[in-house]
């Protein structure tokens, strides 16, 4: 891809950020679509940002194997495809409606029930209906603007994991969600040879911010975690309504 020298700057740090996120905190992962955004306008942005996120994904599975909660995954997954269906109609079919504000709206909006409910209210989060919602809803903002983080990390911090458990079960759902979204993108025209190639070039950019990640994740503690995710998607919001 024919991109100028900022441009390039611009993906570089938006690769860096994937894996970065991907191996600690999530969530601050959505400048890398504000970044990627300003670098190549258009729909080839999330086609260039799919793939990157895709291998930050496998980089994340390979560090936290045998934490992944898989209880978890296996409730929110059916309504997580569903929610990717969902999406890629709303995509096709609607395309100029401003989605990603309305996301940044239901992402405050689970952000202000997870600071405002009581622990005994919060015991319902767990139950079926709660679980098919958040994991449909979760689908589609993945599949319409690639802010799906915000969504599972705040459906996550109810489930009391300790860290690695926590970034092993969100590694193994987004490499899943990824995988899945990908025909989808091709068959939108998003994911090209030439994007593919862009990608290549910066798979050494994300390995680096993979193990800087994984290793900032090692000195902070429990709570310290749990406010860095919820400062993030209060971040990942506000990006989404503002701009």
């Amino acid at each position: 891809m024919d991109l100028s020298s900022l441009a390039y700057l611009y993906v570089g740090l938006a690769a860096f950020l994937v894996g970065f996120t991907k191996t600690s905190v999530g969530g601050v992962g959505i400048l890398a679509v504000l970044l990627m955004a300003l670098a190549i306008p258009g729909k080839a942005s999330p086609g260039v940002l799919l793939p990157m996120l895709i291998a930050a994904d496998i980089m994340a599975v390979i560090y936290y194997r045998r934490a992944c909660q898989w209880h978890v995954l296996i409730r929110l997954m059916p309504a997580a495809f569903v929610g990717v269906v969902l999406g890629y109609f709303f995509l096709k079919l609607i395309p100029d409606v401003n989605f990603e504000q309305i996301i940044g709206w239901i992402i405050l909006s689970m952000l202000a029930m997870d600071l405002g409910l009581s622990t005994a209210i919060k015991r319902h989060v767990k139950g079926r209906l709660v679980t098919a919602i958040v994991g449909m809803v979760a689908g589609a903002t993945s599949m319409i603007a690639n802010a799906a983080g915000p969504v599972f990390g705040i459906y996550l911090l109810q489930m009391g994991l300790n860290k690695s458990e926590f970034v092993g079960t969100r590694s193994w759902y987004f490499l899943v969600m990824n995988m899945a979204k990908l025909p989808f993108a091709i068959g939108l025209g998003l994911v090209t040879p030439q994007t593919l190639t862009l990608n290549l070039t910066y798979l050494p950019v994300i390995l680096i911010g993979a193990v800087l990640g994984y290793k900032f994740l090692n000195y902070i503690n429990i709570r310290v975690f749990g406010v860095l995710i919820r400062v993030a998607v209060l971040a990942s919001a506000a990006r989404l309504i503002l701009y």
